[in-house]
């Protein structure tokens, strides 16, 4: 909010009046609007510097925010309260259904602060670290890593090497470095001088959690399904590579291939990973670098049916172009699951079978023109997409 200077000329021509008015600014889209509140009158005790004190301290009410750092002058405090309160009495501007603080008289008691002697030791972040430990201890984290074999500091520091991974995505040893000099995730998990979450600890923890992977994500996924209750069949499933930026001679997995990236100069590693329509984890798994994509179709089907399906409920599996191959879909079919997917190919020959074009809007509102086709000899359901 700010307040906005209006000149009004009198009868005289040497006469011109000035009185303010307290405006709301705010957007639409690309577009910014402005919408008056009130007219404040001619506010001729309070100095012009006090202005924007004054439209920041009734904003302030408004919306339910006290001040703490800076003293509100008894001047501008007393306007604020006074208009404020017409505002809220006339429903001028939208504010919180509870009782704002509006006092009937001024009755504030301020204490000083010396800014300067304000100090700060070891400041460390704690928001983020709270906020993942407490979704760990719903994951029932802790019971899981002492089921694969670890003891309970080694699944402290699996739990601090994944909170880093989420909160600062690094390598182990910048991990090491931000956990002891930038957060407090060593307080949370009881970590001091004598047992640091040390680089060499972190790589131990991860090798031990990758070699018990598939039992950790089976484990992490049923849970994430009472805690949720969903019964979503829809797995969506595609293919990454990421490359190294050393030589990584010695490595069995890292091959030169087809980079996303565009680096065919550097040995890759290939992601695999399944999901559902909520975006948790169903299934992962890491491939040699040169690995095409339809090579992995199979054996992602066979985990997500022997793991993931054993009540007989069918997945709806949804992939793109690179891995819908003839043989892939025929092994789909052949399973009777349902697949949606990308042609690799055009169809020679189709006709139109409803004749009627659907406009569809994408989320930034482009057109799509959707029509539904049949393809002679194919079982499947096609659809015609065009768009710009």
């Amino acid at each position: 909010m700010f307040l906005k200077r209006i000149t009004k000329p009198g009868r005289k021509a040497d006469k011109i009046y000035v009185y303010y008015r307290l405006v709301h600014s705010y957007k639409i889209g690309k577009n910014v609007r402005q919408q008056t509140i009130m007219n404040l009158g001619k506010l001729e005790n309070l100095p012009k510097e006090k202005h924007k004190l004054l439209a920041d301290r009734i904003e302030d009410l408004l919306i339910g925010c006290e001040s703490v750092f800076f003293e509100i002058p008894e001047d501008v405090e007393k306007l604020a309260q006074e208009f404020t309160k017409k505002i809220i009495a006339k429903g001028i501007f939208p504010v919180k259904k509870k009782k704002m603080p509006i006092a009937k008289e001024l009755e504030s008691d301020f204490q000083e602060v010396d800014v300067n002697s304000i100090e700060q030791l070891e400041s460390k972040t704690i928001g983020g670290e709270w906020l993942v430990k407490q979704v760990f201890d719903k994951f029932k984290l802790s019971d899981l890593f002492s089921s694969i074999g670890m003891s309970e500091n080694e699944a402290n520091i699996a739990q601090i090497l994944l909170t880093a991974k989420l909160l600062h995505p690094s390598s182990e040893l910048e991990s090491e470095r931000w956990i002891k000099e930038n957060s407090g995730l060593g307080e949370l998990y009881s970590q001091n001088d004598n047992h640091p979450a040390s680089r060499y600890r972190l790589y131990k923890a991860a090798t031990h959690m990758y070699k018990n992977k598939e039992e950790i994500e089976k484990s992490i996924y049923s849970t994430a399904n009472n805690l949720f209750s969903q019964k979503s069949k829809i797995v969506i499933y595609d293919l990454t590579n990421m490359y190294f930026e050393g030589q990584m001679l010695k490595s069995e997995k890292a091959k030169f291939g087809r980079s996303k990236q565009k680096r065919n100069d550097r040995r890759l590693i290939g992601l695999a990973l399944a999901i559902d329509s909520l975006g948790f984890v169903r299934y992962s798994k890491i491939y040699k670098g040169n690995i095409s994509e339809p090579e992995t179709f199979q054996a992602m089907l066979d985990d997500v049916a022997s793991q993931l399906y054993s009540n007989g409920e069918k997945p709806l599996v949804v992939m793109d172009a690179g891995i819908s191959t003839q043989e892939n879909l025929a092994c789909i079919k052949q399973r009777e699951y349902d697949y949606v997917c990308v042609s690799r190919s055009k169809p020679k020959k189709y006709s139109e079978l409803t004749g009627v074009k659907v406009d569809l809007l994408d989320n930034r509102n482009n057109k799509i023109e959707v029509t539904k086709v049949v393809v002679p000899e194919q079982d499947d359901t096609f659809l015609h997409i065009k768009s710009d």
